[in-house]
């Protein structure tokens, strides 16, 4: 290896994504699936751009939906994050997808891979689009809801390795 002036090696091996990193993948992750789900849910259930079903009985319906994705958002998804948050704490797999792996975990994949895969059902077996539509509102409410538990993490791990 060659070194520098300065006596240090020019290249070190890679140690892996910090926590901060893991916790800006994860958040990235929950927000941009939640922000799609969610615009996707309003353009089937709503007809957005048109606005062609912005009655009262589709806005109650939409809001309806909206409340039950807060709901699994506050009951369910919440303590998801936490558990992911959890585990970014002690990770030191250097390998990326290892440690994406091991941070999320085989629940959180499986509740990930599920929700997919009852997405791919919904589309194949012909469900209308509005149906998709307040399936989406839902589910993309309660990612949104719980991403902040990763941004706010972030900051606060972000702030405590400046200070340190």
């Amino acid at each position: 290896m060659t070194e520098s002036s300065d006596d240090r090696p020019m290249s070190t091996a890679w140690a892996g994504f910090t926590q901060q990193q893991h916790l800006w993948i994860a958040a990235s992750i929950w927000t941009i699936v939640g922000a799609g789900l969610l615009t996707m849910g309003g353009v089937f259930w709503f007809h957005f751009p048109y606005l062609g079903d912005l009655d009262a009985e589709h806005i109650a319906i939409g809001s309806a939906a909206l409340t039950v994705g807060l709901l699994k958002g506050k009951f369910v998804l919440d303590k998801t994050a936490s558990r992911v948050i959890e585990n970014t704490v002690t990770l030191q797999e250097p390998n990326p997808f290892k440690s994406i792996y091991q941070m999320f975990g085989g629940k959180t994949i499986a509740l990930i891979a599920s929700m997919m895969g009852i997405g791919v059902i919904l589309r194949a077996a012909g469900v209308s689009f509005e149906i998709r539509g307040l399936i989406y509102l839902a589910v993309g409410t309660g990612l949104l809801w719980s991403c902040r538990q990763y941004w706010t993490k972030s900051f606060q791990v972000g702030k405590s390795d400046l200070m340190a």
